[in-house]
């Protein structure tokens, strides 16, 4: 009853084995945040939908499962927002082989915590032994990549703002490469590779001209997903912004833009995104509707 009620749902899934190695998946339901009748409630709303038993892991298997769950469910195929998983190959061509048909008002993202964490284990191959001075390195410089995974991780909306988090930290390391960070050749060396090494793995996942290899799971979706916050599209160029693949956005959307954009210019900063699309949804209802749906979209699966 929750699920119907809820309208738009994002489907999160991740892999596993359990402890005789058999594969498990694990799929949950994020109900919107943004529909609720109290406007200061944005919470996700995380309901457990099943944990299946695979004999083997691929796409064909992973695309079975989510089907017959989401219809053992009776959920809407049209109303699944987004499909966000782990960075494993089968799940994303799982997506772009055989779901995206089936989810036209859907975007797929690759969990975001997942993709931070392979950045954050560079630093344990280029420290594997450590004494009290690479520790503190480490615990300096690495702890950005720790706080946000945990921010990743919140169950606030925040998706909005994921792709400009991950940008930062980018900025962050690049500009720590050019800095001395110790008086040893060999340890100022290491923090260097460090860096370059952090940098080029989160540019390979969410540049949009990355490299064949993990092309599948770059994350164009948080590129036009902050173009929904009033407080940032107002600095955006909305010509640079791939708005066409918004699933839905129409015609109908394109000449509500002026409205919406005059709107947010004159928007408190300190309203909340909540308060905002609620108190406007009836001067421009085509852009809310996209809103309400695509903020909602977790930006992990773990």
């Amino acid at each position: 009853e929750l699920i119907k009620r809820s309208g738009c749902l994002s489907v999160v899934t991740d892999e596993s084995t359990d402890s005789q190695d058999q594969y498990v998946l694990h799929i949950l339901f994020v109900l919107q945040g943004l529909n609720g009748e109290d406007a200061s409630d944005s919470k996700l709303k995380v309901v457990p939908a099943d944990t299946i038993y695979l004999y083997t892991v691929n796409y064909n298997t992973i695309s079975q499962a989510i089907i017959k769950c989401l219809n053992k469910f009776g959920v809407d195929f049209n109303n699944i927002s987004a499909f966000i998983s782990d960075n494993a190959t089968c799940m994303s061509k799982a997506y772009n082989q055989v779901r995206q048909g089936l989810l036209p008002n859907s975007v797929d993202l690759t969990c975001n915590a997942h993709i931070v964490a392979l950045a954050s284990d560079i630093w344990r191959a280029n420290f594997p032994e450590v004494d009290k001075v690479q520790l503190n390195l480490i615990t300096r410089y690495g702890q950005e990549l720790v706080d946000l995974i945990k921010w990743f991780e919140s169950c606030e909306i925040r998706v909005h703002q994921a792709y400009n988090k991950v940008v930062d930290l980018i900025n962050t390391y690049e500009a720590l490469k050019d800095e001395q960070h110790s008086g040893d050749a060999g340890i100022q060396n290491k923090c260097i590779k460090t860096f370059t090494e952090v940098v080029d793995k989160l540019t390979s996942y969410y540049d949009p001209d990355s490299s064949e290899r993990t092309s599948c799971f770059t994350q164009p979706a948080h590129r036009f997903l902050k173009a929904f916050d009033p407080l940032q599209v107002c600095t955006l160029n909305l010509d640079t912004i791939p708005l066409d693949f918004i699933p839905g956005f129409n015609r109908s959307c394109k000449t509500e833009l002026n409205c919406y954009w005059f709107h947010a210019s004159e928007c408190n900063s300190e309203l909340s995104l909540t308060a905002f699309w609620r108190s406007t949804e009836t001067c421009f209802p085509n852009i809310a509707n996209l809103a309400k749906r695509y903020l909602s979209v977790v930006p992990n699966s773990v």
